[in-house]
């Protein structure tokens, strides 16, 4: 990933989520992305337009591609300044500009170091840009773990703050369809009176439905290190900002290539669908006091993937051995993670508040957070 220069006084070039575009630090001048479009074809500058119906382009009934590798596009120029650190810790290998200071690991917060490996299949077919910028996502965070008096003093710190890094996750987009067959077991029980007598009637029966789903960018995060629950957790994101890579976007921020691809993943995406298919097709059999499914088939087809890079914050913790990971969407500011309570905070609650139910009612409530 080649620098951006201002070409007004020559200042290095970062992406602005607060603007929108590239600005410099110094002038204020400000930029697009196209203004340093470096592909220059025909069929680049139309993708923009087409992001969303043509570039679903990874269908099994292509010609198959070399093991392991997706069809990316692979203009070197765009990845000469690029470099990887690797951590020694939990082995996140992280993408970024050579002027980029990288000091600690966005996943697990250790030390990360330089490596000399190459970035040759990096490039993505889209993006989401950073709508929050590092201000705003610190903020976010400030109020996360506010939002209880039993946080630990200990995740609030400058040193902590510090740590949160802004990164591109690799994600898988899949789209498919599914037909499924399903035979759901059915009953209800009910009663009445004849005369003296009190009838009970009990209904039994095997229902079968079938039903046809058209799935469309089911997201999974392609790293084998990065928590799928918490990447779940911080959905939705908004693909219609998707839009064509170009690594003017990453200027500031960290990214790092999939280590799983999208066959690897798919299995993710199905299950997901095939649990909206289950909930959908019980609804389906009719008002039933019980229902059960007892043979569940289905057929998938039109199996496809995008590559895209979408936009989290990450800041990990380490708090009495143990480490805690939050992440922060991007674009919209939704944040997830696990709370843990000071138990200092805790007994000194409880000796000194005449409200319990207040003190059991937050205990409650960091137990059910995410």
């Amino acid at each position: 990933m080649q620098k951006f220069n201002c070409k007004t006084c020559g200042a290095e070039l970062y992406w602005d989520s607060e603007a929108n575009c590239l600005k410099c630090e110094y002038c204020d001048s400000e930029y697009q992305v196209s203004d340093f479009d470096l592909s220059g074809t025909k069929e680049d500058q139309h993708l923009d337009e087409e992001i969303q119906t043509q570039f679903d382009t990874q269908s099994e009934v292509e010609e198959p591609q070399k093991a392991d590798q997706y069809a990316k596009a692979t203009d070197d120029s765009e990845l000469e300044d690029l470099v990887v650190y690797q951590c020694s810790h939990c082995k996140a290998e992280i993408v970024t500009a050579r002027s980029t200071v990288a000091t600690t690991c966005a996943f697990c917060g250790r030390a990360i170091s330089i490596t000399n490996k190459l970035v040759n299949d990096f490039k993505p077919d889209a993006i989401i840009p950073f709508e929050i910028n590092e201000k705003e996502a610190k903020a976010i965070y400030k109020k996360y773990i506010k939002s209880t008096f039993l946080t630990p003093k200990e995740f609030s710190t400058e040193a902590v703050l510090k740590k949160m890094k802004g990164i591109y996750v690799p994600f898988w987009l899949h789209s498919f369809e599914n037909d499924t067959k399903a035979t759901i077991y059915c009953e209800n029980i009910t009663s009445h009176r004849s005369g003296d007598d009190k009838v009970i009637d009990h209904h039994m029966y095997h229902v079968t439905v079938e039903a046809k789903g058209s799935f469309k960018d089911i997201p999974t995060d392609g790293l084998k290190h990065l928590d799928d629950t918490l990447m779940d957790a911080i959905e939705p994101f908004d693909y219609s900002k998707l839009t064509r890579f170009n690594p003017a976007y990453m200027a500031g921020y960290y990214a790092e290539e999939y280590n799983e691809n999208d066959k690897v993943t798919r299995e993710r995406a199905t299950d997901r669908a095939s649990q909206t298919m289950r909930s959908q097709m019980e609804q389906e059999a009719g008002a039933f006091a019980v229902k059960k499914i007892q043979s569940y088939d289905e057929d998938l087809s039109n199996l496809n993937a995008k590559y895209a890079m979408l936009p989290v914050w990450l800041l990990n913790v380490t708090y009495k051995g143990k480490e805690y990971l939050y992440a922060i969407n991007g674009e919209t500011g939704k944040i997830v993670g696990k709370l843990p309570i000071s138990v200092q905070k805790l007994l000194f609650a409880i000796g000194t508040s005449f409200f319990g139910g207040y003190i059991v009612a937050t205990i409650i409530r960091f137990l059910t957070l995410l």
